[in-house]
């Protein structure tokens, strides 16, 4: 892989770090002295759209684990957390319609809280599954803890979405882990494996398309062009920020087959897909994601026909389209609509 296309070091968002230091207190420690002897001043971690290297992090964590005598402190994170510990993403998800539609928002704007890991969504007729994978190649260890405690404030949020009665179908990590299973099980209500071949938390269909009462898609809408923004200053090197931004702006014009897209980046086809899947994407996930983005804006705002939308987005006719917002959103455009 060509370690241009990726961060020289890995980094988290400030405010995720302050939701370490909060659980680190509630053990009568002194979270400012542990984080100093890492190296990071948790001051300087208050200015807006701070990052810290992993390798700080995972410095933190371990200490964190002996000084407090708790392994399952990861758990105890996720009781101090708030959508705000998340940044924009965090009031997003909150205001998600429900937590099918989180999940698919926190893959796809994971790098706003880590920017050292993929996320993917993986699906079946009854399941869906949010999946996180280290990026490679890594400059920094590891950070199992940190995978644990994004893993538990995500399934907070998401329970809070679901009114309280959120379970989830399983959990894998990839980590080893010698103690105790039931803290993990009684928190998300499944069975956990350790040592699997993946991260990944997992849930059943039939539990996660219930409409929250406070969604709101004109803000979910406003703060995903903020994240989109954000995230594109870090990423403007990348091809797949490129390609995006190209779909994006051409897409009502018809001219972004994979193709034309590969000529515009001055590629070929094969080349293209392989630099896509060297910053672990694809074109058809790139063109899925942007329909999906752009159909949930133009439905929302409510101001075109169904058709319209159709043909702005390339589908050949509009039961194509239904079909696909229904997997983006669980519903139909018109049910989407109306609520």
């Amino acid at each position: 892989m060509d370690e241009t296309l990726l961060p020289k070091t890995t980094t988290s968002l400030g405010s995720w770090a302050w939701l370490v230091a909060q659980a680190i207190d509630s053990y009568g420690l002194d979270s400012q002295k542990i984080f100093l002897d890492a190296g990071i001043d948790l001051q300087e971690v208050k200015k807006p759209n701070a990052r810290i290297p992993t390798t700080l992090m995972v410095q933190v964590w371990q200490q964190a684990v002996i000084k407090s005598g708790d392994p399952y402190i990861a758990l105890r994170v996720a009781k101090f957390f708030q959508p705000s510990a998340f940044s924009a993403l965090g009031m997003a998800l909150a205001a998600s319609r429900h937590v099918h539609d989180a999940l698919h928002r926190a893959s796809r704007y994971s790098q706003i809280v880590s920017d050292g890991s993929l996320s993917a969504i993986e699906e079946t007729d009854t399941c869906a599954a949010l999946v996180v994978t280290a990026r490679a190649p890594l400059t920094a260890p590891t950070n199992p803890l940190g995978i644990e405690a994004l893993f538990s404030s995500m399934f907070n949020v998401l329970n809070t979405i679901s009114g309280g009665t959120l379970k989830a179908r399983e959990l894998h990590y990839q980590h080893h882990f010698d103690g105790d299973l039931k803290p993990y099980e009684d928190f998300f209500g499944c069975k956990v494996f350790f040592s699997s071949s993946v991260n990944k938390l997992v849930f059943d269909k039939a539990d996660i398309f219930e409409e929250q009462p406070f969604a709101n898609s004109v803000l979910t809408c406003t703060l995903d062009e903020w994240i989109e923004e954000h995230l594109s200053k870090f990423k403007e090197n990348l091809l797949s920020t490129r390609v995006k931004k190209f779909i994006l702006k051409n897409l009502a014009y018809g001219e972004v087959d994979q193709i034309h897209v590969a000529k515009e980046m001055a590629l070929s086809p094969r080349m293209l897909q392989r630099r896509l899947k060297e910053e672990g994407t694809s074109y058809t996930e790139l063109l899925d994601d942007c329909r999906h983005k752009l159909a949930v804006k133009l439905i929302s705002h409510n101001k075109l026909a169904l058709s319209e939308v159709t043909y702005i987005l390339g589908f050949s006719d509009q039961s194509n389209f239904s079909r696909a917002f229904k997997r983006w959103t669980g519903t139909s455009p018109h049910q989407y609509r109306d609520s």
